[in-house]
């Protein structure tokens, strides 16, 4: 159903859709030759006895949106975009399952389903065939799923242009294909890479125009801000120009807007004994102004009259700084058959503007009057006003985002000013003071302020700007790579051409320690690469191809070595369990995170918690029944007869649980005897979970 919907988006997006009665009849026969060549394509008969379409032009590109389905709803329904010319640019087949969705073993590998694309691509869209390059993603599949997904980007002499892409998906067991976007454009010309600068003088000029520059970052983990020092760009999107040398923005910007989630349901009672979150909590929230404090302060800000009605007020916490609350109002106003919007949001304690945005009339006649350096001094006049004590505390921004791209006249009838908050020679990324100035009649249009009382760790061990930058330039790298400016913007033009840039590559995140020099992730963690783990000694384990199978899907202990024949701990089994149970949980942070997920989903219980011990048979019996759910069942001992010759060994309380697994082909016996008892191996550990995975299969 996900694959459905965003099927349907990435249409919405991609086409602007006409109905069919406006076009002309000559398109009759292109839409039979769209039905005909979809059908023949995709093998589509008889008994998808439902069909509609719709007709669209992109461009001058026309587009056939065509889907069929059966009346029954057992088919689903079978989706295809299709040019005039026989292109196929997206394609999805979608079928209810009412079956319980359980692991299943692929029937085909990764390697053969990458074929299967590669051939799909040249069947239904040769013309792109020839200018895609497979980016193989290096994570663990996902054990639930059932199919593999493969991602094309478009290549032009050789060279990536990124916006451009082909997603396929693929099912594991069958080899079809489910899925099939395509986001590509068609009538654009590429240069070629005559009197390019090179990757030298490029980077020379990123470090001259762009550069590195230390910045306080923020992040929120485990209900803790935590704020650390890194080397990387201020503004990340952006690229030189490889022809002229010039500054350019990659692609779209978004501007600083303040997060923030929803306070909830306050509730009526409180407990007299409170914890220390709880009084915290009732702290925060102590001295707040009312909704009609907040409302009278609103008005007073935004110059408000009667007319003006309040729609809508929330009270909203900081997702940085949960106690504290900011009131949120927006406002209508209706002039003839017009609506007019305001929304304005205010501290809730202090009183002080956080942002607004006021949608007042506009003439289209008048005339902007005022220049950018004055809209400047007005932006700069109002920060003062409302923020006297940040003014010198935050820096122009370098503008490449804050100009309007239409019109570059000055005057100009909009103006957009970005300041980013400082702190002695180190920028506070994502805060600051974002601005917007009307040029026609010198208001502030839209305020937004974002700005937190954090404390900043010290810059005493800062290492050098010069190796943040051989570090930027060895481990991350730029790339030569195509844009295409006006991607985004609503231009016709008559020759749609890209350009050449020189940007940092993507893999790998700009965003170095200036401590220690380490690449970090978003979480402010040392950086590591998505990999599938290969172990160097399993060779002669009889699991051998259990644990391949497993590691494959992330299900695995880090390091080279599995070391198959050393005994199991009770940490290593339930950290594959969970591994196994919760793929999409982060279980790796400490030990008390896995204990604590594994106690929640009654995997084990409080005082059986002993990491170190070695976990017997009819142990990880147990934990693997509870983590089927089927451990209430287990319970009933008296219904289950003796399987094993030394079911006596058997613990009492385990009898339900050992027969649960030996009739899910979970364990085995050996001669008869199940040795419960017996200490596991790590190869062992492995063998069991991978039959509680896959023993259906």
């Amino acid at each position: 159903m996900k694959r459905k919907i965003a099927f349907l988006l990435a249409l919405t997006m991609f086409l602007t859709i006409i109905p069919l009665n406006s076009f002309a009849q000559n398109y009759d026969k292109q839409l039979k030759k769209a039905i005909v060549r979809s059908k023949e394509l995709f093998n589509i008969g008889s008994e998808y006895d439902e069909f509609r379409q719709e007709v669209s032009t992109r461009e001058g590109q026309v587009l056939f949106y065509l889907n069929w389905s059966d009346s029954k709803g057992k088919l689903g329904n079978v989706n295809v975009t299709i040019t005039e010319d026989g292109t196929v640019t997206s394609f999805s087949k979608w079928k209810p399952r009412y079956d319980e969705q359980r692991p299943q073993l692929p029937k085909i590998s990764k390697e053969e389903g990458l074929k299967t694309a590669e051939d799909f691509i040249k069947k239904v869209s040769p013309k792109f065939a020839d200018s895609i390059k497979y980016i193989d993603v290096q994570e663990p599949l996902n054990i639930y799923s059932d199919g593999y997904n493969y991602y094309f980007i478009r290549t032009e002499n050789g060279i990536p242009y990124y916006n451009n892409n082909i997603n396929i998906y693929i099912d594991n067991s069958t080899g079809e294909v489910k899925d099939y976007y395509t986001y590509w454009d068609m009538d654009l010309v590429f240069p070629d890479k005559e009197d390019i600068i090179s990757l030298e003088k490029a980077q020379g000029l990123y470090e001259e125009k762009i550069g590195l520059d230390l910045l306080y970052k923020t992040n929120y983990i485990d209900k803790k801000t935590k704020t650390y020092l890194a080397y990387g760009p201020l503004n990340a999107n952006l690229g030189i120009n490889a022809k002229n040398g010039e500054v350019v923005p990659l692609n779209d910007y978004y501007g600083i807007y303040e997060k923030s989630t929803d306070m909830g349901g306050m509730g009526s009672g409180v407990r007299e004994n409170l914890s220390p979150d709880e009084q915290e909590a009732v702290e925060g929230i102590s001295g707040l102004i009312s909704k009609e404090e907040a409302e009278k302060i609103a008005r007073d800000i935004l110059e408000l009259d009667s007319e003006y009605k309040l729609r809508d007020a929330n009270l909203y916490s900081n997702w940085r700084n949960p106690n504290e609350y900011n009131w949120n109002m927006d406002f209508v106003k209706k002039i003839k058959d017009n609506y007019f919007y305001t929304n304005i949001s205010i501290n809730a304690k202090t009183k002080k503007l956080l942002s607004f945005y006021k949608d007042d009339p506009i003439d289209p006649e008048e005339k902007p009057k005022y220049a950018k350096e004055k809209a400047l001094e007005i932006a700069k006049e109002y920060i003062k006003k409302v923020s006297p004590d940040k003014l010198d505390l935050i820096e122009l921004d370098k503008g490449y985002y804050w100009v309007e791209p239409i019109p570059e006249q000055d005057p100009q009838r909009i103006y957009r000013f970005q300041f980013n908050r400082k702190i002695d020679n180190a920028y506070v990324e994502d805060e600051g003071i974002s601005i917007m100035v009307d040029g026609v009649n010198g208001k502030v249009r839209e305020f937004r302020i974002a700005w937190n009382d954090i404390e900043f760790p010290s810059k005493d061990n800062v290492i050098p700007v010069e190796k943040a930058y051989d570090i930027l330039f060895k481990d991350i790298g730029m790339e030569l790579k195509y844009i295409y400016p006006d991607r985004y913007e609503e231009v016709i033009k008559e020759k749609k051409e890209a350009i050449l840039v020189y940007g940092l590559k993507s893999d790998k995140p700009a965003n170095i320690d200036a401590n220690t020099g380490t690449l970090l992730n978003y979480r402010g963690e040392p950086y590591k690469k998505q990999t599938t783990i290969s172990y160097n000694d399993i060779d002669n384990s009889y699991a051998k191809d259990k644990i391949k199978i497993l590691a494959q899907y992330g299900i695995a202990l880090p390091g080279e070595e599995f070391k198959p024949k050393e005994k199991i701990t009770q940490r290593d089994f339930l950290y594959l369990l969970a591994k196994a149970s919760t793929p999409y949980m982060d279980i790796d942070s400490s030990e008390e995170n896995l204990y604590n997920t594994l106690i929640n989903s009654g995997i084990i219980k409080e005082n059986e918690k002993a990491p170190e011990k070695i976990v017997t048979k009819e142990e990880g019996i147990k934990y693997i029944i509870r983590a089927l759910k089927y451990d209430k069942i287990a319970d009933l001992t008296e219904i289950y007869k003796d399987i094993f010759k030394d079911t006596k060994d058997i613990d009492p309380k385990l009898k339900g649980y050992v027969s649960i697994a030996y009739g899910l082909k979970i364990v085995e016996g050996s001669n008869g005897n199940l040795n419960p008892k017996a200490e596991l191996k790590r190869e062992d550990g492995a063998n069991m979970i991978y039959n509680y995975l896959f023993s259906g299969n």
